[in-house]
């Protein structure tokens, strides 16, 4: 190993180290990770792949395979044993130290929308009435690497949670101060079987660091940061991405044949439903022959339905992911406020595509068609186009969850194709009626 790798491993940022690791030709990853310290292992560790992370570990002959699942935090304990098979699990469980077995088979008993999921138990609790002098003391000779000590959590006699300090106020506390005199009181807390969803609204809404996750005689089991949150809404994040652009479970690391079966069914299927398209189009096959400026206006008509209708959706799916469209009053209240504001853009943007129109149609000659009608006609499809579009935005999310069907489906091909649809007859069928 040169001066340069060993100088970064002994005094680099745990994410450098870990990338120099993972960059490393395989057969000296290993022999880079048996050179950290144990007591940085944690926050390298959390740093590497899932793959390289086990296959550390399975390398490992038992006495060090025990020494670092039990330096490592409680979270990343839990996502080990997640990724492994049940017997390797097992194996794994039973090398960590009594307290820390127990705490973590308590913790895989929570289904994964539980936001006790996401706590770590690796937290300083005071007790009720404790001196500052006592409190301070026992911090030092107790407190562990894993530990998270930003704040410290006050309990009484009964383990029932009272409140929290932050490490600075007890440092900064004088002798003669009591310790209710620095703790708070209103923190906000979660219960072990609230959801996620929950947590992370609480989290966002109070700007909060970390929340204290009580059962349900209010004792506390846990806590969870916002660095576990955050990890969460990135993975939400890119799954949604993932299914807005219809490609299925990505794998960066998957092959180029792999990820294109993903997409390709999706493709295959927009292919048919704008054949479908083309199918309605055909019925007015003499409106189009004679009417060729209306080909012009096409683009904009498709796009801006597309557009609000793209809009609708995504509030009505954020409404139904963070459960704010669960009860009937909150569900009429949305498609409410919806609909009418999709009414009200929807005329906006027909007016103003009527006045744009036609002052492009009274420079361009675009046959006998009276400017006037044409761009009556591209006003009115504009608005026409729009509003349904905007309706449909609004109902097809709703209406896939009640069936059980998982909405963000309606951010796909088949959504943008029944927009375009509707958007091509509506403005085909006014183009007809007014100037044939």
């Amino acid at each position: 190993m040169d001066y340069k790798d060993l100088d970064l491993l002994t005094k680099g940022h745990p994410l450098d180290i870990a990338r120099m690791i993972e960059n490393a030709d395989p057969d000296r990853q290993f022999d880079l990770l048996n050179q950290l310290p144990l007591e940085r292992m944690n926050a390298v560790f959390i740093e590497l792949s899932d793959e390289l992370a086990l296959s550390y570990i399975d390398s490992l002959p038992v006495e060090k395979k025990k020494a670092l699942l039990n330096t490592l935090e409680m979270d990343e304990v839990r996502n080990l044993l997640e990724d492994v098979e049940s017997a390797e699990a097992g194996e794994m469980l039973s090398l960590l130290a009594g307290s820390k077995q127990q705490k973590m088979i308590r913790m895989l008993e929570y289904d994964e929308d539980c936001a006790a999921s996401l706590m770590t138990t690796d937290f300083m609790v005071i007790q009720e009435g404790t001196s500052i002098a006592d409190a301070t003391g026992n911090l030092i000779k107790t407190v562990k690497d894993s530990d998270f000590i930003d704040e410290l959590f006050v309990v009484d006699s009964e383990q029932k949670y009272l409140g929290s300090i932050e490490l600075k106020n007890l440092l900064a506390a004088r002798k003669g101060d009591k310790l209710d005199q620095i703790t708070e009181l209103n923190q906000t807390v979660i219960y072990e079987h609230d959801t996620v969803h929950t947590a992370i609204q609480k989290l966002r809404d109070y700007d909060d660091t970390v929340m204290p996750v009580l059962n349900e005689e209010e004792h506390l089991i846990g806590i969870i940061t916002a660095d576990d949150i955050l990890d969460i809404m990135i993975d939400e994040y890119e799954e949604n991405v993932e299914r807005l652009v219809a490609i299925g479970d990505y794998e960066e690391d998957s092959s180029a044949l792999v990820r294109s079966k993903q997409r390709l069914p999706w493709l295959l299927a927009s292919i048919i439903l704008n054949l479908v398209i083309a199918a309605f189009l055909s019925l007015f096959q003499n409106t189009i022959e004679q009417i060729t400026a209306l080909v012009l206006f096409q683009p904009m008509i498709l796009g801006m339905a597309g557009n609000i209708g793209t809009q609708a959706i995504a509030v009505t799916i954020l409404g139904l992911h963070h459960d704010k469209l669960g009860g009937l009053d909150e569900t009429k209240n949305h498609i409410r406020n919806e609909v009418m504001i999709g009414l009200l853009n929807s005329l906006i943007v027909g007016f103003f595509g009527f006045i744009i129109s036609f002052v492009f149609l009274s420079f361009v000659n675009m046959g006998s068609q009276s400017p006037f009608y044409l761009a009556i006609v591209v006003g009115s499809s504009l608005a026409g186009g729009m509003f349904i579009s905007a309706i449909c935005g609004v109902f097809i999310p709703i209406a896939l969850d009640r069936m059980k069907v998982d909405p963000a489906v309606a951010s796909g091909p088949i959504i943008s194709t029944i927009n375009d649809l509707f958007a091509l007859v509506v403005y085909f069928a006014i183009a007809t009626a007014m100037l044939l």
